[in-house]
């Protein structure tokens, strides 16, 4: 039961049990209501409003990874990065995997995307970038 339905299920209890708004304590639990009710649209809109506002973002999510993606030869949608000189690091802190360039992989301390950790790595002979 959303909000207001709420509102109007106490309302209707009001009805119900025959209240008297004109009594000195009917007068402030009336107004009380009226606020209730009022409070119950407002939030209601916005609810909606904020459905609206998520569907558009994650409308420009989809073409911020388009853009990317022919930007950078890059594709999201596949496990394994295609471009080479990209390597995925597993984060110690929260094992979220992210992937990274050669530079950043080099410079051996990065920052974890999903949780801000910095971390060391360290390359093993077989890991290390053609090249190097």
């Amino acid at each position: 039961m959303d909000l207001n339905a709420k509102a109007a299920y106490i309302r209707g209890l009001m009805t119900g049990m025959e209240f008297d708004p004109a009594s000195k304590n009917g007068k402030v639990i009336a107004a009380m209501m009226d606020l209730l009710e009022e409070m119950a649209a407002t939030v209601t809109e916005h609810d909606d409003a904020l459905d609206q506002v998520y569907d558009e973002l994650e409308i420009l999510d989809e073409d911020m990874d388009d853009l990317v993606s022919d930007l950078y030869d890059v594709d999201f949608d596949e496990d394994e990065p295609e471009e080479e000189g990209i390597y995925e690091v597993t984060c110690p802190n929260c094992g979220e995997v992210a992937t990274v360039d050669e530079e950043t992989l080099l410079n051996k301390e990065l920052v974890c995307p999903n949780c801000g950790a910095a971390f060391d790595i360290e390359l093993e002979a077989d890991e290390e970038p053609e090249g190097k």
